[in-house]
């Protein structure tokens, strides 16, 4: 690639990724924002008209109503139509699916309860397959769809095998192979972490302000990390890195369930929180039932409250030890108990570091059980808005 073809690639990016971050704005303002003459943003911003990506529209001109000599400027805008991007969850209990827009916003989205005690891998990859199909037609444009990410809660290979996921039972399954299978009409299907995807969530709604050191925590039957350092998510060696469910809290959890024993999920997570409500004497069969006992504040409930605040405060001190984050973030149905944990939490993290260390900010995340999926679908969007480093610096696969 010659060179101003590398250099216009990168200000192409730039462009989208201003409109992106900025909303409409005119030629003038994209061109003072990118430090570009103003010829040579009109010609960049021609490109991107012509190739659909970006739109001209004279609303927001019009609506601010600015008086200048001649005639007034047309704002500049991402084309949200021009490209969709999906994103699935296969989470435990549920599947969700939704398509976001060029701009990041929802088009479309769904969510289905399944029992998947009772279902296989490839019964349940059938009802994935289904429910994106469904999502699909939804859009105004299923044509332009770029692509599928589906999120699984456990370790993935970098070509898509789900090497084990204790909490569904599932191990040595390709989940992407079973997916292109049903769904040959996609350009491309990726697997991530949904711990991950949660944390890219939660970054997308940070925008520029989002901490740039962060461990971002998806806490349902299981519990997973999304760790950010740099601004970036980081994977680890094999792409593992995040599995914080798994770091040792105790001799024995709360639960006995299919993870290293003594495990921080053992305590934390949601079959840990049923079992030791039951431990206390509660009866809820649910996390929703628990819920309810807890607001009404029956005492076994808020015993198993204080319980969970404690070890969760723990697990986090081990974290900050290691990791040092300016934020923590709890994501996931469980992370709602930290509103009536906090004390507890509080306390722990700091009996359980060193006096004056410092503490991050845990934040509670406005996120739902949807954000792994939306997530997800941002990680193919980001991909949009990424220089592609094979054309601009020459490299071939090896």
């Amino acid at each position: 690639m010659s060179m101003p073809r590398a250099v216009r690639h990168i200000n192409e990016v730039r462009a989208l990724d201003a409109l992106f971050r900025g909303g409409p704005m005119s030629r003038a303002d994209l061109a003072r924002r990118l430090g570009l003459t103003r010829s040579t943003a009109s010609s960049i911003v021609a490109d991107l008209i012509e190739a659909g990506l970006v739109e001209e529209d004279d609303t927001e001109a019009a609506e601010r109503e600015v008086v200048r000599t001649g005639r007034p400027g047309t704002d500049l805008r991402l084309n949200r139509h021009h490209a969709v991007f999906l994103g699935a969850d296969i989470g435990v209990g549920h599947e969700t699916a939704v398509a976001i827009g060029l701009d990041a916003a929802i088009v479309a989205e769904d969510t289905v309860i399944l029992d998947m005690k009772r279902l296989t891998p490839e019964a349940v990859v059938d009802d994935l397959a289904g429910l994106v199909r469904r999502t699909m037609a939804r859009l105004p444009a299923p044509e332009a769809v770029r692509g599928l990410s589906v999120v699984l809660p456990g370790l993935l290979t970098r070509d898509g095998r789900l090497m084990r996921a204790p909490i569904l039972g599932w191990y040595d399954v390709p989940v992407l192979d079973m997916l292109r299978e049903r769904l040959p009409e996609l350009p491309t299907i990726v697997a991530e972490n949904d711990a991950n995807a949660f944390a890219m969530a939660e970054l997308y709604r940070g925008g520029e302000a989002a901490p740039r050191e962060a461990l971002y925590i998806f806490m349902d039957a299981g519990v997973g990390g999304g760790l950010v350092s740099g601004g970036r998510i980081l994977r680890g060696g094999q792409g593992y890195a995040g599995e914080i469910g798994h770091i040792y809290a105790g001799e024995e959890g709360f639960a006995n369930i299919a993870t290293v024993p003594g495990s921080l999920e053992s305590f934390v997570g949601r079959d840990a929180v049923l079992a030791r409500h039951r431990f206390h004497g509660g009866a809820a069969v649910s996390f929703g039932d628990f819920l309810r006992a807890v607001e009404a504040g029956e005492p076994s409930a808020l015993s198993t409250v204080a319980d969970w605040g404690r070890f969760l405060g723990r697990g986090l001190a081990t974290l900050t030890s290691v990791l040092n984050p300016e934020v923590i973030v709890l994501g996931g149905p469980v992370a709602s108990l930290f509103a009536y944990a906090r004390d507890q939490v509080d306390h722990s993290l700091r009996k359980h570091l060193l006096a004056n260390h410092p503490l991050p900010e845990i934040a509670l995340s406005a996120l739902g059980i949807e954000g792994p999926a939306i997530g997800a679908a941002l990680m193919l969007h980001q991909s949009m808005f990424s220089i592609d480093e094979k054309l601009v610096f020459n490299r071939t696969q090896e």
